[in-house]
């Protein structure tokens, strides 16, 4: 994807490219591009159904299970470890509000 930056301080215009990260979340049959580096959760609450409570980790309400590229998520916060060993989380359970998406395709299932 491209995207089309001005600058104030010439009158020149550039691409920049950016890499874009897919994301799929199965059970719905949805597939979208986040940005690397980009937070989840502001992307699936526009692209999908999928429910999310406090957004900040506490509740485990967004709990979904990373069916594909584990390996391209951020690691899980000592907050999100607290959350998950309390609800009884598997270790390929993640909670959607706190997922960083770096890059590649992920898979979801909620």
């Amino acid at each position: 994807m491209f995207i089309i930056k001005a600058s104030k301080y010439r009158n020149k215009i550039k691409k920049v490219l950016i890499d874009m990260a897919k994301v799929t979340i199965l059970n719905e049959g949805v597939t979208f591009e986040v940005p690397d580096g980009s937070r989840l959760l502001e992307y699936a609450k526009k692209h999908s159904n999928m429910l999310f409570g406090c957004e900040q980790g506490k509740c485990g309400v967004c709990r979904c299970n990373i069916a594909k590229g584990f390996e391209n998520l951020n690691q899980k916060t000592s907050e999100e470890e607290h959350t998950l060993t309390r609800l009884g989380a598997y270790p390929s359970q993640r909670l959607a509000c706190k997922i960083i998406v770096k890059k590649g395709e992920v898979e979801i299932e909620y």
